[in-house]
């Protein structure tokens, strides 16, 4: 029912059910929103969306993209990746996955990892913490950046 982390041809009908799933109504806007996070591209950032979603919808702002994200974050649709030197991006991959971050140039890439999630259970059996999202981010370089020749420093 809900796209898988290479599925990025989710229909809106799709997307309303995931929306609707978590309580909230399913709007053109945050259909379009959420739509525009899934084929801007590789973790777009709000500056991304805005771009994918003027030419759909112009009627929506820039503080609709931001309010929208910020519920979307908090009913766990996206997540915020903080890369340095660059604005925030968003992740809609939920699932328990590996983001790398290159320093050189800011892509953001998806690393599927399964043990990951066997990690998360063993922290919470061996520390009692909760854990409530299995998300870890990796920073160094991309082939492309390494390619280049550019350095971490």
């Amino acid at each position: 029912m809900f796209p898988s982390t290479t599925d990025m041809t989710a229909s809106r009908s799709e997307i309303a059910e995931m929306i609707r799933s978590r309580g909230y109504r399913a709007t053109l806007q945050r259909i379009t929103i959420y739509e525009a996070v899934w084929r801007a591209g590789s973790h777009p950032t709000i500056a991304d969306i805005h771009r994918y979603v003027k030419d759909s919808d112009p009627s929506i702002s820039l503080a609709t993209i931001y309010n929208t994200i910020h519920l979307f974050q908090e009913i766990g649709l996206v997540e915020s990746i903080a890369v340095p030197g660059d604005s925030a991006r968003f992740d809609p991959n939920t699932h328990p996955h590996i983001n790398l971050v290159c320093k050189g140039c800011g892509k953001v890439q998806d690393y599927e990892c399964s043990s990951l999630s066997s990690i998360a259970e063993e922290i919470e059996r061996e520390t009692g913490f909760t854990v409530i999202s299995r998300t870890l981010e990796i920073r160094g370089l991309c082939a492309e950046c390494k390619l280049a020749g550019k350095t971490t420093e």
